[in-house]
């Protein structure tokens, strides 16, 4: 198995968007605008950090004055029972981070970098920030067929890929499996898939790797609703999964949320004891924190890790070369991912406590 962890961010090689030499020299200052998925996000922590740190570096080494507004659209308002309180509202969810993006357009910032809530709905605002001459660059969420000037994250659909090759090798190319992906309540005491090109790509390259597998099986689709971490659905939907169908031997984890959903040996024991009997594996997107220890729990064999801080710290780093330099580039900037398994555990949890990445982690001893 080829590991696709590219190391090629900032943090880990030299001068991948390094600030130029030939940075302009006037006094006019640069304002950046970092906009999160949203105040209740928790995968925005560690971007907020490395925004933060970015503008820190920044303000010490620009030959020009650097402001960086690290800006958390609201969580959507919600009716008691958890349904949008303009259900008719086809982008309801996107309109707090639409507010904030409006308001960079007029404060007429130089540059604007956004994880972008959703695509469809948010195409229209970002070319007019592109077109009032911003620099746009998109993260975490994408907007693709929007004028910003690039996206930089992972390829998801490799991504997804290389995880279920992953756990394939784990569980010996066979068995039955479960699929877990964010999905929407549909109204109808139903879920369906989000629309989001994230979790699109994610499940579509779930589905081709499945493809290279006859003995294996996905006999289950799982809804996991964002993003409110103290609800534990989506840990009852895997104890709900093993209950229906015992042979399960492993889940895929295209949303992670479960792993950090308090009490999991609660609300899902019969996870709980597969997991620690070592009869089920499992495998998912992200690294945040707290999931260092379901992991030594057993919950979860392989993390694959986007480049979260990354997302704050090279992205305004970017946005500042897009600014001074005119900087070229791809619509799509690479970042690769993380690959984390219990022998490299601690190593990168050393590196999150530490906000630094650059010591490349041992190679995961479960994979070939």
């Amino acid at each position: 198995m080829v590991h696709r962890a590219i190391f090629g961010g900032i943090l880990l090689s030299t001068g991948m968007l390094a600030c130029s030499e030939g940075d302009a020299t006037t006094g006019a200052p640069v304002t950046i605008a970092y906009i999160t998925h949203s105040e209740c996000n928790r995968f925005g922590d560690l971007g907020r950090a490395g925004a933060r740190q970015a503008s820190t570096e920044l303000s010490s080494t620009s030959t020009r004055p650097v402001e960086v507004m690290v800006m958390d659209p609201k969580c959507p308002e919600l009716e008691d029972d958890g349904d949008p309180k303009d259900p008719d509202d086809p982008c309801y969810f996107s309109r707090p981070q639409m507010e904030v993006i409006q308001q960079v357009i007029d404060m007429k910032a130089d540059a604007m970098v956004v994880d972008v809530f959703d695509g469809v709905c948010e195409n229209d605002i970002i070319n007019r920030a592109v077109d009032s001459g911003m620099k746009v660059v998109t993260y975490g969420g994408d907007a693709p067929t929007s004028k910003r000037h690039t996206y930089y994250g992972m390829d998801n659909k490799a991504a997804a890929a290389f995880l279920m090759d992953a756990l394939a090798t784990i569980n010996g190319k066979t068995g039955k499996i479960a699929f877990q992906t964010m999905m929407e309540e549909d109204g109808d005491g139903g879920y369906t898939p989000t629309a989001a090109g994230t979790f699109i790509d994610r499940s579509a390259g779930f589905s081709e790797a499945l493809a290279r597998y006859p003995d294996m099986t996905s006999v289950a689709s799982l809804p996991c609703l964002c993003c409110d971490y103290k609800d534990p659905f989506c840990t009852g939907q895997a104890q709900k999964a093993l209950e229906d169908d015992p042979e399960i031997v492993g889940f895929f984890f295209s949303y992670s949320k479960l792993l950090g959903e308090p009490d999991l040996e609660v609300n899902a024991p019969l996870l709980a004891e597969r997991a620690a009997a070592k009869t089920i594996h499992s495998v998912a997107f992200d690294t945040l924190p707290e999931y260092m220890d379901r992991m030594r729990a057993g919950y979860v064999d392989v993390l694959l890790g986007q480049k979260l801080f990354g997302w704050g710290y090279d992205t305004v780093l970017l946005a500042y070369d897009l600014v001074t330099t005119n900087r070229q580039v791809s619509p799509f900037t690479d970042a690769g991912w993380y690959v984390v398994c219990p022998n490299n555990l601690d190593e990168f949890e050393r590196n999150t406590q530490a906000m630094d990445y650059r010591t490349q982690l041992s190679e995961c001893t479960l994979l070939p």
